[in-house]
């Protein structure tokens, strides 16, 4: 290589490793040689900063059973692959890694929902971030959510903030980049410049973890994946407040479902009469989201919080919710309902008048989520639980 430089004027060559004159061409020479050298030392630092993850040895893939299963390489269009078919083959966890700040690239070819987790606990707990295909080029292709004990709370954290486009295929490959700094993170699709989403993650304190793969409901392959570390953030973006939601709340131990009439009658009764109560308050987050709060979230929970008026009048209670909620403000019922409901929440949906009394008033709300929409429960590593569990509330004039 250095020939290559001197390749006009050997003389120079040998000038070049002389302590004696040295002319201007020599000089420049010198220069570009040494700017090669650099840029093959940045290139050679990369490279080793970035390696490839989940190798055969380096991961163990669980069945929606919470099985131990074996899964060999398999070749799909062209490229060598894990695969998982969200069911016996449900999430592949990385063994030994634990991981803050990082960029993770890999191709993704996804039939249903395809994505990764990180900064995970265990296979409860992590962030997540999944991709569907089927979806391509609709506001639900890529979506983020928190997991809170096997909650895949997807009605909660959906568009405009948490959900969003991008051009992909059901099946056909694609490459995705995900990058984490700090409380942010961004999304990347087929080496575009621009991400596709940019958000602050909805995790406090920022702790860290483990890296897993996982597929739900239809195959997923997963090919080239490498993982860089990246450098701790200057200063982490600032966690967006929600103001006006009340999110500080006690609420109760969880007690069984049951579809008997008047069972949330009975669960009020029991959990007035307890004195375990726990104070929450995640004021980042506006949905009130029990799964947070319970290892295994399959019942139901009591939440109440005091609200002081200076006067007699009447407000109103803006909210929306998943499962069967009951909602009652000193003593009256205002809203209840009987079926499931199962879908995204937003807030503002429903609508109730506040009779507040001057002083102190009580608001109840008794929730249940949605593990009768799946009959037993969504199943989830060796359990049956809820997906959903908890709802939305704003008070407004």
């Amino acid at each position: 290589m250095i020939e290559k430089w001197f390749e006009n004027d050997p003389a120079q060559c040998k000038s070049a490793y002389s302590f004696g004159p040295i002319s201007t061409k020599t000089t420049t020479m010198q220069i570009r040689y040494t700017n090669l050298l650099f840029i093959v030392f940045l290139a050679t630092m990369f490279v080793n900063a970035q390696k490839s993850i989940f190798q055969s040895e380096e991961y163990t893939v669980y069945s929606e059973d919470n099985e131990d299963v074996m899964v060999m390489d398999t070749l799909f269009k062209g490229r060598k692959a894990l695969m998982l078919d969200g069911n016996r083959r449900s999430i592949a966890l990385l063994e030994g890694m634990n991981t803050k700040n990082f960029r993770v690239e890999m191709d993704i070819a996804g039939k249903v929902m395809s994505g990764l987790g990180f900064h995970a606990k265990d296979g409860l707990n992590y962030q997540f971030i999944y991709f569907r295909p089927g979806l391509g080029n609709t506001q639900e292709a890529i979506q983020y959510i928190p997991i809170y004990n096997g909650a895949l709370s997807w009605v909660f954290y959906n568009y405009p903030v948490y959900e969003t486009k991008a051009d992909i295929k059901s099946l056909e490959w694609f490459h995705a980049a995900f990058e984490v700094r700090g409380n942010n993170l961004k999304v990347f699709v087929n080496g575009e410049p621009e991400p596709k989403m940019d958000i602050p993650i909805l995790e406090n304190p920022i702790n860290g973890g483990g890296l897993l793969l996982r597929s739900l409901f239809g195959p997923s392959y997963f090919a080239n994946i490498t993982y860089r570390p990246l450098a701790i953030p200057e200063k982490e973006e600032n966690s967006q407040t929600k103001t006006g939601f009340l999110t500080q709340w006690e609420i109760s131990r969880q007690f069984s479902q049951d579809t008997t009439a008047q069972h949330f009658e009975g669960i009020l009764e029991q959990a007035q009469a307890l004195d375990d109560w726990k104070s929450i308050h995640i004021p980042e987050d506006a949905y009130v989201n029990f799964a947070q709060y319970f290892e295994y979230p399959n019942g139901v929970v009591v939440a109440k919080t005091n609200i002081e008026s200076d006067k007699a009048a009447v407000q109103h209670l803006d909210f929306d919710f998943v499962g069967r909620i009951k909602i009652i403000l000193n003593g009256n019922t205002l809203f209840a309902n009987k079926k499931i409901k199962f879908e995204r929440v937003f807030d503002g949906t429903y609508t109730v008048g506040l009779p507040f009394k001057k002083g102190d008033n009580e608001l109840v709300v008794i929730a249940e989520g949605d593990a009768a929409f799946f009959g037993k429960g969504f199943r989830y590593l060796g359990r049956n639980q809820y997906t959903n569990w908890g709802f939305v509330a704003k008070i407004k004039p």
